[in-house]
């Protein structure tokens, strides 16, 4: 059995973690270097740190890149990194309505302990800024993140997981226990990268329509596909008898395709 080691992070002031910003801190030494050794900053990374908290892994990556920006939603928090940091680069900013275009002029790595109500937003807006993205490192609920890696015929496939492996290739790499924060959450977080892929197997002008696919034929998961679309001529197309969680995801998008010429679902 490992021992533990707690940081102990020294701090001009007491700063209390606020619960309706979802804050659990990090402060687990050996788990923040297995993370550290995951990232594996360089001098030559961009880097744009989402909600550094009391900068458990700030530190270290200031000193080993020169390029890094850290976006905080807690005023105090801002207030204490540029403290205790010289020279950083702090933005108070709720990231949900920063302007990722304008962080670096070319591709950068994000990184963040991402509080788990926004989960959901964030990964949405990395979609959208995809182009500018060099890798993702993310800590996130476990339950989440198993959604996002999961495999067809498994319970936790769906909706989330077509969405996210479509646009990424999706790692996990460790699990995180609660007492590794302060204060403890009540569920379980797991380390997960995210690299965009270099080629989508959708046209750009098929996206819109496959991802209202997907939901109409994930919206009732124990209905067969026909029965989600209300499709009759049920011989005419492969995989129609099947449940969505059943489809891979090319599967899936050749029934889309097949299914969009005929105009039969929307």
């Amino acid at each position: 059995m490992r021992h533990k080691i707690l940081l102990i992070i020294e701090m001009t002031e007491k700063i209390k973690p606020k619960k309706s910003l979802g804050q659990n801190f990090l402060v687990n030494e050996y788990t923040i270097n297995t993370l550290l050794e995951i990232i594996n900053p360089t001098e030559r990374d961009l880097v744009l740190e989402v909600g550094p908290g009391q900068g458990a892994l700030t530190k270290n990556i200031i000193e080993k890149t020169r390029h890094y920006i850290g976006v905080e939603k807690d005023k105090k928090l801002c207030e204490f990194l540029e403290k205790k940091y010289k020279n950083i680069k702090i933005k108070n900013e709720d990231i949900l309505k920063t302007d990722l275009n304008k962080i670096y002029k070319d591709k950068y790595k994000i990184i963040g302990n991402i509080p788990y109500n926004i989960s959901t937003k964030i990964l949405l807006k990395c979609i959208e800024n995809k182009r500018n993205i060099l890798n993702i490192y993310f800590m996130m609920q476990k339950e989440f993140v198993d959604r996002i890696i999961s495999e067809c015929n498994s319970k936790s496939y769906g909706r989330l997981t077509v969405l996210m492996q479509l646009f990424f290739r999706c790692e996990k790499f460790i699990d995180i226990g609660p007492s590794d924060f302060s204060p403890q959450p009540k569920v379980y977080s797991s380390f997960l990268k995210l690299t965009p892929l270099k080629k989508v197997l959708l046209d750009k002008e098929e996206i819109e329509d496959f991802l209202l696919f997907t939901k109409i034929i994930f919206s009732k998961r124990r209905k067969k596909i026909r029965n989600c679309l209300d499709i009759n001529d049920v011989d005419k197309y492969v995989n129609i008898n099947k449940r969505a969680e059943e489809l891979s995801i090319d599967d899936m998008i050749k029934l889309y395709r097949e299914m969009n010429y005929d105009r039969k679902f929307v």
